[in-house]
């Protein structure tokens, strides 16, 4: 690793630090410049040599033996080879472009490097985690949030604390948000066992600026501008822009809303309520104010008919067609957005708040280390450490079009994050980040999201009463949790 340090030292000279004119081009590749090392070392020789003394007032010729040292050109050591697997998820094409991008820089500034890129489509921790059981899992990866602190707990990734602390300098732990670094931790607050992958991931309301127009339909903006963007206003405009035909079929969806497990993690807090109680041993979902923002989502799809139902739905994007008015985004899909969408002209605000204020979550996933016996634990470290540093930070902030991770990056992104997508909503930004609330660092997320996911929608679809279903759910989940090893 000394010499990969090493190297890592004499790059940064050439790598520099990107121009704003390149970032600000989409999917520019800034080319790195490698300086060649000057490797020296030192020899001591002991040599004989003549030298004239004077003896008795006559010189004389006499030889002595002398201790000499010179500097000569050494043949630096071999850099260790590293040939390196790394997976992630596809998140669409445009995505999946900036992955390619991002490894391609890596692996032309670590030219000891060659790394296997697995992008692998659906069912991605499951796919992993066999891969794990089977002895194959790759050498470093994405892990969702969330899912991080579960897979933390059976064991499987590297402890990165010795790391972190042995990188400081390149690492420089206290330049990020504390609210990402803080997920970092499993348990909370004492290993490291992750470094936040791509960017400050946040959710967005976003709205199709033609059908509100074309509706007569006041913006979000103006909603979130005159401090009147709440869930009911978001409601009252899905109701006001949905549309049908004559015949009764639907022609405008007029948003979309879910109530999964993440889906919560903005509406929960939105209304003032925490995830679970204190010593995290209740699932929250019971609280009065949460049985009313599932209702309300039953009413929207079953009455008011804005929200449209699984059969509509399932053949046909909405939204990318342009016959979806409001729909829930995030900053990480506006890669690809910007292709979908560009048939008409959209904007976001943030999403709509509840008894207590506008929130967000830290929508950040993460990169760790494979931490088996067989792993190249060393080569997944330099990888998901340059992919972390700060030079990559801005880069992907600018390209996934989240906040950078780190404090120092934030005037350079904002400065140029708009000449790339001009829309009204980047002002939102940086009132989101400070607004987003840390998930709970909790082990069995992926347990509560299948008891969750498996029911949630029946009460939304009208299958069974709104507060049946949460009853139920609450109760299974907590018994998971008593029971949870």
């Amino acid at each position: 690793m000394k010499s990969l340090l090493k190297r890592r030292q004499i790059l940064k000279a050439g790598l520099g630090v990107v121009g704003a004119s390149v970032l600000a081009a989409c999917g520019a590749t800034p080319t790195p410049q490698l300086i060649e090392k000057q490797v020296e070392k030192v020899v001591t020789e002991v040599v004989e040599k003549e030298v004239t003394v004077i003896v008795g007032g006559t010189p004389q010729v006499v030889k002595e033996t002398v201790v000499v040292e010179k500097v000569v050109e050494a043949t630096a050591a071999p850099e260790e080879k590293h040939n390196i697997g790394f997976a992630w998820w596809t998140g669409g094409e445009g995505a999946n472009k900036v992955f390619h991008e991002a490894i391609d820089r890596f692996e032309l500034s670590h030219s000891n490097f060659t790394v296997n890129r697995m992008a692998i489509t659906g069912e991605f921790s499951t796919k992993i985690l066999t891969m794990y059981g089977a002895g194959n899992a790759p050498d470093a990866h994405g892990v969702g949030w969330g899912t991080v602190w579960a897979w933390a707990h059976k064991g499987v990734l590297l402890d990165l604390t010795p790391l972190v602390e042995r990188d400081a300098a390149e690492i420089n732990w206290e330049d990020q948000w504390p609210a990402v670094t803080g997920g970092c931790y499993y348990p909370s607050g004492e290993k490291i066992i992750a470094l936040p992958r791509e960017t400050f991931g946040l959710q967005l309301s976003a709205y199709n600026k033609n059908l509100l127009e074309e509706a007569g339909v006041d913006t979000p903006e103006k909603e979130y501008e005159a401090d009147n963007w709440t869930w009911d206003a978001w409601r009252n405009k899905a109701k006001a822009l949905a549309k049908f035909g004559a015949d009764g079929r639907r022609q405008i969806v007029g948003a979309s809303q879910g109530a999964s497990y993440w889906d919560l993690q903005i509406a929960m807090p939105s209304e003032g309520i925490p995830m679970f109680n204190e010593g995290a041993t209740h699932f929250n979902l019971d609280a009065p104010e949460v049985v009313e923002w599932v209702t309300r989502l039953y009413e929207m799809m079953n009455v008011d008919r804005s929200l449209a139902k699984p059969e509509e739905t399932k053949e046909f994007d909405w939204a990318s067609s342009g016959k979806q008015a409001l729909i829930p985004a995030a900053t990480w899909g506006i890669p690809n957005y910007r292709e979908t969408w560009k048939d008409f002209d959209w904007d976001f605000v943030p999403p709509p708040k509840g008894r207590c204020c506008h929130t967000n979550f830290v929508g950040c996933d993460y990169h760790c280390v494979n931490g088996s016996d067989y792993a190249d634990k060393e080569g997944g470290w330099e990888l998901i450490k340059f992919l972390n540093s700060p030079r990559e930070d801005l880069w992907w902030a600018l390209n996934m079009f989240g906040p950078p991770f780190r404090k120092s990056n934030v005037d350079a992104w904002t400065s140029q994050v708009g000449e790339i997508v001009p829309t009204n909503g980047w002002k939102y930004v940086m009132q989101m980040t400070e607004g987003a609330v840390p998930w709970t660092p909790i082990p069995f997320q992926d347990e509560l999201d299948s008891i969750h996911a498996n029911e949630i929608g029946q009460a939304i679809l009208g299958e069974r009463p709104v507060d049946e279903v949460v009853s139920s759910i609450v109760s299974k989940v907590d018994e998971m949790i008593a029971n949870f090893a």
